[in-house]
């Protein structure tokens, strides 16, 4: 009688989900079926400033395995551990999406951002542990963010 209970109580959990939520929160990301080649590029390390009518993003790995990183619905590019990578925005509001392909509680971190023109961000992907691993992408301060791009190699990303 108690494995009944305990399988209608998880059951009701299941369908608990709001799965129109989690589909707006998603909206940052893209394509699901998105496959990336990355490769970490010795020979060049850009670090480019941001236009004046644009905002730029760095995004550092400090996980394992291949990340994507997207913003606003589109894959921006691809990392792996030790990587870094950029992106040129406009100014404005955009939803910010990074997900891999790694055994992990909560693999996909979302994050908000109102973007300022002429502005620089920095974030970290990485695997908070505890009972439950858990991908973050995390906002830098500038000086942490600058540290971290000088000491990772450029992640050169492409479809496949």
């Amino acid at each position: 009688m108690k494995t009944i209970a305990a399988i209608v109580l998880l059951s009701c959990c299941a369908f608990g989900q709001d799965k129109a939520a989690i589909s707006v929160a998603e909206a940052g990301c893209g394509s699901q079926g998105a496959v990336f080649e990355v490769t970490s590029d010795d020979a060049r390390h850009p670090t480019p400033t941001p236009e004046s009518d644009k905002a730029l993003i760095y995004v550092v790995e400090r996980a394992q395995g291949v990340m994507r990183f997207g913003a606003d619905g589109k894959w921006l590019g691809a990392l792996k551990p030790g990587t870094y990578l950029f992106a040129s925005l406009d100014a404005g509001e955009h939803h910010l999406c990074v997900t891999g392909h790694v055994a992990l509680w909560k693999g996909l971190s979302l994050h908000s951002l109102n973007a300022k023109a002429g502005e620089t961000y920095y974030f970290l992907v990485r695997v908070l542990g505890g009972g439950y691993n858990e991908l973050t992408l995390s906002e830098l301060d500038p000086d942490e963010g600058k540290y971290l791009v000088a000491r990772s190699k450029f992640s050169d990303s492409h479809l496949k």
